[in-house]
């Protein structure tokens, strides 16, 4: 079994306790928090204010995924290729790139079966309840996204298990 903890910063990840998991990738500057075995960041260092970038630029996680080469210089850094479309319709989970949709927590989900092999893939800190950049829309986008994450796991045998209130996708 490779049980692996997906980390955002929302409020459930009070919830994480990391003991009981194989491995864990938190997302963009999860370290100021939780340090992970990994960080995904799918934003330019510009996107951050000055004290974000700092934790992010300073963490030193085994791996640093991103698809920006400008993080290239970051210890650890693996240039990953996300996939062209949005998956809303289903996910595809057998080619060479991950798929994406409009948060950084979706893409590390992905990282985490497509590369590090998960059978249970939990995720905390991804609420959605007070995400100053998302409006209407893109949270409604972002939960069909993990929904068809969620069924496409499934049928490889991967349990996603979502903790909190923001995103209700699980079966």
């Amino acid at each position: 079994m490779n049980k692996i903890a997906v980390l955002g910063l929302g409020q459930s990840l009070d919830l994480f306790y990391p003991g009981e998991f194989d491995y864990t990738i938190g997302v963009n500057d999860i370290w100021g928090r939780v340090k992970t075995n990994a960080v995904v960041c799918l934003d330019s260092k510009s996107r951050f204010t000055p004290g974000r970038a700092k934790i992010i630029e300073n963490c030193r996680p085994e791996i640093f995924y991103s698809q920006i080469i400008n993080w290239d210089t970051h210890p650890g850094f693996k240039l990953i290729k996300l996939s062209k479309t949005y998956p809303e319709q289903s996910c595809n989970l057998n080619g060479p790139e991950i798929n994406k949709s409009l948060c950084s927590p979706f893409v590390a989900c992905g990282i985490a079966y497509q590369l590090h092999a998960a059978t249970e893939i939990h995720v905390f800190g991804v609420d959605f309840l007070n995400h100053q950049n998302l409006k209407t829309m893109a949270l409604i986008r972002i939960k069909t996204h993990f929904k068809n994450l969620s069924r496409a796991l499934l049928n490889k045998g991967c349990e996603l298990i979502i903790y909190g209130d923001g995103i209700l996708v699980n079966n």
